[in-house]
C-alpha cells in the first residue's frame, strides 16, 4: 500500500483497485489483438512469398522460387506457435477473470453477512468442508495440467507433420505454374494433386484442426 493511501477511506480504495482490475484486462486484452494483428501480418508475407514463388518459377528461376517457399514454410510455423500461446493466454485470462468474480462474490456475500445473523460455528463446519472439496479440486486440475504440459512440448512436433514440406509445396507450385503458361501437367501428378486438395487446402485443413482440437480442450 502506498503511504498516500493511508489517508484514503476504504470506499476510496476500494474504487482505485477496481481501476487497476479494469486497467489490467485491458492491457491484456491489448495484449491478445497485438498477436492477432501479427499473425495477419504473417498470414500477407506468407501470400506474397507464395506469389513470388511462382513468378520466379514460370521464369525458370527454381532456386528463387525453393527459397521463397521456405519463407512460406517458415511463416506457417511462426503462426502456429503464435496462435498456441495466444490460446493458451487466452485460458490463464478467462481464468483471472473468475477469480475476479470469485472476489466480487466474496465482497457480496460480505456485505449480506453484516445484516445477517447466522451461527459462526456452522457457518465454519460448511466452509471447512468447501475448502477440503476445493483442496481436492486443484489436486485434480494439477493432473490435468500435467497432462496438457506434456501434450503441449509435442505441439511443435506436430505442427511440422501437419505443415507440407518444402518439397510438397514446390510440387503444387509447378502445378500452378503450369496452369498460368498454359501447360499441361502429366495426368498422372495432376491426379495427384488434386488428390491431395493442394497444399494450401492441406494447410487450411490442418489449422482448422488443431483449431478444432484446442476448442475441445476448453
Amino acid at each position: 500500500m502506498a503511504f498516500g493511501d493511508l489517508f484514503k477511506s476504504r470506499k476510496d480504495r476500494e474504487r482505485d483497485q477496481a481501476k487497476q482490475r479494469r486497467k489490467a484486462f485491458r492491457e491484456a486484452e491489448n495484449a491478445v489483438d497485438v498477436v492477432k494483428d501479427r499473425i495477419r501480418k504473417l498470414k500477407a508475407d506468407r501470400d506474397k512469398s507464395w506469389n513470388e514463388a511462382r513468378v520466379n518459377l514460370k521464369d525458370g528461376q527454381k532456386a528463387a522460387a525453393q527459397r521463397c517457399l521456405q519463407g512460406v514454410r517458415a511463416n506457417e510455423v511462426m503462426m502456429g506457435k503464435l496462435e498456441m500461446k495466444r490460446w493458451v493466454f487466452e485460458q490463464l485470462l478467462t481464468k483471472l477473470e473468475l477469480a475476479k468474480s470469485d472476489q466480487d462474490f466474496s465482497q457480496a456475500l460480505g456485505a449480506i453477512n453484516a445484516v445477517v445473523t447466522i451461527d459462526p460455528e456452522a457457518v465454519a463446519d460448511v466452509l471447512g468442508e468447501v475448502e477440503d472439496k476445493l483442496g481436492e479440486q486443484v489436486d485434480v486440475d494439477k493432473i490435468w495440467e500435467k497432462v496438457y504440459g506434456k501434450e503441449m512440448e509435442g505441439a511443435e512436433t506436430q505442427m511440422s507433420d501437419v505443415i507440407p514440406s518444402t518439397e510438397d509445396m514446390m510440387k503444387q507450385l509447378e502445378d500452378e505454374a503450369a496452369e498460368d503458361i498454359g501447360t499441361a501437367r502429366p495426368s498422372k501428378a495432376r491426379e495427384k494433386a488434386e488428390s491431395e486438395g493442394g497444399v494450401r487446402e492441406q494447410i487450411g485443413e490442418a489449422r482448422s484442426r488443431l483449431k478444432k482440437l484446442m476448442e475441445e480442450e476448453k
